[in-house]
């Protein structure tokens, strides 16, 4: 392989001096071999194209993904199981390790080990893969442990953004003018703001809670009992907490992630794909109902899937490639039109039991953005429990104002569900 990064995934690596690392935690009981995790990372490094690849930069500071002619294992990094909060200790060291991008892949994992208590933390660059692609990593690495001769194959990978843009919506003049039109506008606002200087980003911090099973069980039956999914109710109770927080100044703002693979079917559900389709919701007025204003959501939401044109998008943004640079630049200097950037994955879809171990507790995959608005809040559901990761920066978010965020939502989830004996850990 050896062609440019999209404008999309050029935004994404953001830079070899960046780190944009995702990251995705579970907890094992029981026995794991090493010859067995080495055999797994090697079968998955195999599998797929992005995890075979390093990033050179042209001349213009373009990425280029590259195809080595021999590429370099991904890396098994053990340490010892002291307690069960060393695994956050050794994420944080992750979050702010840079990849040797230009030789190296960009993948390596973490084991966390004791006798009988394990951690695996699989780190990506955002680059090569979303919270979809690390969940399916990391399923694929836990049966590959478990069953050392299991196949699972491989896939061709794409040869260009373009392979997803039919011909007629790249030949068409009226699509051509638009993305020349595009680019032109947004050459010129790059200009004018070419005196941003970059916000230095460097205090992050991340809050880790789940809610009990049976907590977890009386929500998704008050959700179903309105018509309406966790996703949009999780959602609103973040966005009315944010609002409620006297002194912050808010947007009612959220931009919400949606798989890019909902609309791109050609890409697997079980390969690597680096972004996400972003979604932009407001709150309506706070007269309404919590309820009415969950469905008012829903229902935006969905008129936003429907009419997002993913390949469009893909074609107007390689207009921009040449710009990516400078776009970069602004982006870390900028603050962002919205509160948080919220992903709900859903139920993980990782096999709770093994032949020689068991998954105890996975922690939800997330990722730190050193660019606009770096606060972000991601949810999963695992053994009947949703999890969530709510990460920031101090001095975008103070640490003790996320704190109180993070108990309104949950109170005003309490209060809507008359759920009043909560079991928040």
């Amino acid at each position: 392989m050896k062609r440019k990064m999209s404008f999309l995934e050029g935004s994404m690596f953001a830079g070899r001096n960046t780190p944009v690392n995702l990251i995705f935690t579970v907890t094992i009981e029981g026995y794991l071999s090493r010859g067995n995790l080495e055999n797994a990372l090697r079968k998955v490094q195999n599998r797929h194209p992005l995890l075979k690849i390093v990033v050179w930069p042209d001349e213009n500071e373009i990425p280029w993904y590259v195809s080595p002619d021999k590429i370099r294992p991904i890396p098994l990094r053990i340490v010892e199981r002291n307690s069960d909060k060393d695994w956050q200790k050794e994420a944080e060291k992750e979050w702010h390790t840079l990849f040797e991008s230009e030789i190296e892949p960009l993948a390596r994992l973490v084991w966390v080990k004791s006798d009988r208590t394990s951690e695996l933390i699989l780190v990506c660059h955002h680059c090569i893969c979303d919270a979809t692609s690390v969940i399916h990593l990391m399923r694929e690495i836990l049966e590959l442990t478990d069953n050392p001769n299991m196949d699972i194959g491989s896939y061709q990978a794409i040869s260009s953004i373009r392979d997803l843009v039919p011909v007629e919506i790249q030949d068409s003049r009226v699509n051509i003018f638009k993305a020349n039109l595009v680019a032109g506008a947004t050459r010129l606002y790059l200009g004018a703001v070419s005196w941003m200087k970059e916000k230095k980003k460097d205090n992050f911090y991340t809050i880790n809670w789940k809610l009990d099973s049976d907590i977890t069980s009386v929500i998704l039956e008050k959700c179903k009992e309105q018509g309406l999914s966790i996703n949009t109710v999780l959602c609103l109770a973040f966005l009315k907490a944010f609002e409620n927080v006297r002194h912050l100044s808010t947007n009612r703002r959220v931009f919400c992630s949606v798989d890019a693979r909902r609309f791109l079917p050609e890409i697997g559900s079980d390969h690597l794909f680096p972004f996400p389709v972003m979604i932009d919701l407001s709150l309506r007025n706070n007269k309404y109902s919590f309820w009415d204003q969950a469905r008012f959501l829903r229902d935006k939401l969905y008129k936003e899937i429907e009419k997002t044109d993913i390949r469009k998008i893909l074609m107007y943004t390689e207009h921009l490639v040449p710009l990516l640079p400078k776009s970069i630049r602004y982006a870390k200097a900028g603050k962002g039109l919205h509160d948080f950037a919220f992903a709900n994955l859903g139920k993980i879809k990782i096999r709770e039991n093994y032949e020689n171990f068991s998954v105890r507790n996975v922690y939800s995959p997330s990722s730190r953005f050193p660019m606009g608005n770096p606060t972000k809040i991601s949810t999963s559901t695992f053994r009947g429990q949703i999890d969530f990761v709510f990460t920031s920066e101090e001095e975008f978010l103070s640490y003790k104002d996320a704190l109180v965020i993070k108990e309104n939502a949950m109170q005003l989830l309490l209060n809507q569900t008359a759920t009043h004996e909560s079991s928040v850990f």
